[in-house]
Parts: structure tokens; C-alpha cells; sequence
């Protein structure tokens, strides 16, 4: 066998606790073992096997796999495995220990499904993670620790010693896949997506967070990890995804009180609509309706009661019952609820699903205009304790159809929406002209300017918005919208504009987005 580089033999002991620590290329275990039989006897040994750098072989049991940087096993006594070498940098670390000698009595019982801190179970033989840069970085950080005191042999080392390899084994039971069916002979297709589970998890506010991005993290192809997910856990790597965002946003819907926007961004979904869409498909509810469906016992608010006026407000506002909400909001102020509240799970809340039918054309413009009426009305009541909180709107945005149109019915229903994502909005009306849009976001501190047109011989003052912009110095700093029936996306990039959407309720979660 290689002599491992940096090893420690027996001598270095003083028979207080038996561990070894070596580095090597190619490591023969069995020989290993022979060469620490006389510091270990016939006690039990347990052995953390990780690949520091480089590509390797790892036969366990006869059968042989490649190994990479980030493969960790923990393997109980006796398991015959050998490594060798594939790239010239290849590079094992190998530390063997005692459990019942340098381990607390909770986790140095064989039959305690806390030994050696939980990373056996079942009786199992071999663990198997796949680390990450971070958790590799972690173990090496621990493993340089043990070997440092193992050679400075000083006062207390054997404490140090015993504390460090419980530090390491807690660390590494994170990403150990704890199944029971995880098989004796293969646990490393299990280790590898248990590893990826650990990433999505801990990414799962990332929207942009992507099959790729996952693989490259644990050093494999993406290709393999998709083949992996789909054979491990039956379900592809997207729909494993899909569930775990879904399973996230049903917990805050019934835990917390966040606004869906809110929602959005700590599931790291695209945007509300999509958001709705794909939650009703998988619940056949919309989110407001599984929150209903769950407050109940659920929902932290100060009792039922609360709860329940605040739903009211809501469901009267869905229902354009412009009176009703207006009694209701200030019946809730009496009842000592905050105003930001009536504002984002009453009012807000309502008109979100307004926003969504509006688009899946599951009601039409004259329930969108009387839905509109009844925030406006118990706005006009909130508006006041909102100034006193320093509750601040998302942001401003001036709106209104460009000169020699005026046509406003669209744009009136664009402002709604953006009213009732609780943006500010300046209404300029209809036949205004590129001057007038520039000059009121100028004047009024708006971030967003939003331009409706009708006409398609309207449609080039959007254009010359957008000249008028850049000619006052402002281009940077506003970002244009445009709209209406003749306008396309093709068109809102020709002329230089930020965006075009198709629908009211998809311009409102855009201009939500610019304002930020």
C-alpha cells in the first residue's frame, strides 16, 4: 500500500481514545485496517471516507463507481472498500475512530438510532452524502482540526478530539438521506439526490434556481441528476421542484399573513398570475380560497373574530358591494384591527382575484369596475391611519392615453389594478401628450410611466414618450409601459419602451416589479 502522506501511526497515541487520520491517492483499506489493528484491537470501528480533489474509483463490495470532490461515506466495521486513482490530483481523506471511545454516551450505543449522531439507521452499513462546495469546504475545515490536535498530542487534546468528531458527524448527518429504503449496495444514488433535495431547499426563493445550476453545484451533469430524480424519487427534477414551492406557499397561505406578492418572491415563483394558476391547478383553489379554507385554527390573527371580518371585506369587495365594504372596514378599525391589514388581506387580497379571473376571463369588465368601486370606498376610510403608520405605497406610476386618442376604458382598468396592487397612481386621462407623460413623472417622482392606445394611428406617440425621455435626461430613471389592442411586444421593443403586456392584471404585476 502507499504510505499516506501527513499519516499518524499508533505511537502517536497515549491509550486515551483510538483515532487515526491519513491522506492518500489510492488507499487500501484493508491494508489500512491491518496497519491500525494494533491501536484499535478488536473494537468497533467506524470509518468517514471523503474525496477532498480530484476523480477516483471506489469499489464497495466488489462493486465499482466513479467517485468526485464532495462524495462522503461513513461505513461501520469490517465493510471491505478499496479507491484508486483517475485524475492525477485525486485525493482521499480517511479518518477511522472508536465510537464507544470518543464518542458521548447518546451517540456510541450500536443500537440507538442516534449512533454515531444518527447516521446509521436499520441497520445499514454504509452512509453516503454528496457535499457541496460549502459543506466539502465545512468537513475539511473540521478534519484539519482533529488532525491538528492529534499532532500537537497537548493538554485536553483528547476532548478536543472527541468534540470535533461529533461536530463532524452532526454536519455530515444534514446530508445524509435517512430513508428507510435507501439500499445497502447503492446508497449513493440516494446520497446524490438527498444532496440536491438539501440545495433546492435552501435555494427554493431563488426563481431563477434551475436543474443546472443544482447539478453544477454537486459537481455532476445535469443530465444524470434528472435521470437520478426520476429513478429515485419517481417524479422529474422540475415537478420535485414544482411541489416543494407549492408545499411552501400552502404553509405561509395558512401560517402567516404575507401579502401573495409576498408569497411569490419566498417560493421563488415568476410572477402572481402564474402563481394562481399553477396553485389552482394543483388545489382547485385559488390561494385566497385555500387560506380561507385553512384559517380557521390556523391563521395568526387576534382570534376569529378578526379573521372573519377581514374575509367579509374581501368577499364584498369580489363582489363590487361598494357600501357593505366601506361599513365593514371602519367596523374593523373599531374592532382595533391595524389598518395595513384591512389594506393587504382584505382589500388588496380581493382584488388579486378579481386581477386573476379578470385574465382567465372568468368575469368581465363590469365586475372588474364595481370590484374597483368598493376598494375605492373603504381606501377613502384606511387611507388617513395608513399616512399616520407611515404605511408607503409600492411605488408611483403616472397612466393615461396618448395624444389624439380617447379611448379609456382599458386604461381605466389598468389603473384599477395598479391601485389595487398598492401602487400610486397619477391619472392623466385621455389625448395626452409624450411633453405631459415625461413632465408628471418628472414632477410627481413617478418610477413608471404607463402609455394606452386604442388607435393604431396613435400608437407612434409611444414613441415619442419615449424621445421625449432620453431628450430631458430621464430614460434612466422612469420606465415606460405601453398597452392597448394594437400594440404587440414587437413594437414595445422597437421603439425602445421597458414593457408591454397583454392584459390589466399581468400590467399591474409588471409595473409592481418596475417600481422596485
Amino acid at each position: 500500500m502507499q504510505q499516506p502522506e501527513n499519516s499518524l501511526s499508533a505511537n502517536n497515541f497515549q491509550n486515551e481514545i483510538p483515532v487515526y487520520i491519513s491522506t492518500s491517492a489510492d488507499l487500501n483499506i484493508s491494508s489500512l485496517k491491518e496497519l491500525t489493528l494494533g491501536l484499535f484491537g478488536t473494537e468497533e470501528r467506524i470509518e468517514i471516507s471523503v474525496v477532498v480533489q480530484g476523480e477516483g474509483f471506489h469499489t464497495i463490495l466488489e462493486e465499482t463507481s466513479e467517485c468526485h470532490a464532495g462524495d462522503m461515506y461513513i461505513l461501520s466495521n469490517d465493510v471491505s472498500h478499496r479507491y484508486s486513482a483517475k485524475s492525477e490530483d485525486f485525493a482521499v481523506t480517511t479518518l477511522l475512530f472508536d465510537a464507544k471511545k470518543t464518542l458521548p454516551s447518546e451517540f456510541s450505543d450500536p443500537d440507538s438510532l442516534n449512533y454515531c449522531c444518527g447516521v446509521f439507521r436499520d441497520g445499514i452499513p454504509i452512509s453516503y452524502a454528496m457535499l457541496n462546495s460549502k459543506a466539502l469546504s465545512e468537513t475539511r475545515s473540521i478534519l484539519a482540526g482533529i488532525r491538528y490536535e492529534l499532532e500537537k498530542n497537548d493538554t485536553e487534546w483528547c476532548s478536543a478530539v472527541c468534540a470535533y468528531l461529533t461536530l463532524l458527524l452532526i454536519a455530515l448527518g444534514r446530508y445524509i438521506n435517512m430513508a428507510d429504503t435507501v439500499p445497502i449496495l447503492h446508497p449513493k444514488e440516494w446520497g446524490t439526490v438527498s444532496a440536491a433535495i438539501h440545495e433546492i431547499e435552501e435555494r427554493c426563493s431563488d426563481s431563477n434556481m434551475t436543474l443546472e445550476a443544482i447539478s453544477s453545484t454537486l459537481f455532476i451533469s445535469k443530465s444524470h441528476l434528472s435521470r437520478l430524480f426520476q429513478k429515485v424519487l419517481g417524479v422529474s427534477f422540475v415537478e420535485y421542484v414544482r411541489d416543494i414551492r407549492l408545499s411552501r406557499a400552502r404553509k405561509l397561505l395558512t401560517t402567516t399573513n404575507l401579502t401573495n406578492e409576498d408569497i411569490v418572491k419566498q417560493c421563488g415563483l415568476k410572477d402572481i398570475p402564474s402563481f394562481y394558476k399553477l396553485f389552482k391547478s394543483a388545489t382547485s383553489m385559488t390561494p385566497y380560497q385555500y387560506r380561507i379554507s385553512q384559517s380557521k385554527n390556523k391563521f395568526k390573527y387576534k382570534g376569529e373574530k378578526t379573521m372573519s371580518i377581514i374575509n367579509e371585506i374581501s368577499e364584498n369587495l369580489q363582489k363590487g358591494k361598494a357600501k357593505i365594504v366601506k361599513e365593514l372596514v371602519e367596523k374593523a378599525i373599531a374592532d382595533g384591527v391595524p389598518a395595513v391589514d384591512i389594506l393587504n388581506q382584505g382589500l388588496l387580497d380581493g382584488m388579486n382575484v378579481i386581477g386573476e379571473k379578470f385574465k382567465n376571463n372568468e368575469i368581465y369588465v363590469p365586475e372588474v369596475l364595481v370590484a374597483a368601486r368598493a376598494m375605492d370606498r373603504g381606501m377613502q376610510v384606511i387611507k388617513p391611519l395608513l399616512i399616520e403608520d407611515g404605511v408607503q405605497a409600492k411605488g408611483k406610476v403616472c397612466i393615461g392615453t396618448v395624444q389624439g386618442d380617447l379611448h379609456d376604458i382599458g386604461k381605466n382598468l389598468v389603473k384599477m389594478m395598479l391601485e389595487g396592487k398598492g401602487l400610486e397612481v397619477v391619472d392623466l386621462g385621455t389625448d395626452v401628450s409624450p411633453e405631459t407623460f415625461v413632465q408628471t413623472a418628472i414632477d410627481q417622482g413617478c418610477q413608471v410611466i404607463c402609455c394606452s392606445a386604442l388607435l393604431t394611428t396613435t400608437m407612434d406617440v409611444m414613441a415619442d414618450v419615449v424621445k421625449v425621455a432620453i431628450e430631458k435626461g430621464v430614460r434612466d430613471k422612469v420606465k415606460i409601459m405601453v398597452g392597448g389592442a394594437p400594440v404587440t411586444d414587437e413594437f414595445c421593443k422597437k421603439i425602445g419602451a421597458d414593457c408591454y403586456t397583454s392584459d390589466a392584471a399581468s400590467a399591474a404585476n409588471a409595473a409592481v416589479e418596475l417600481c422596485k
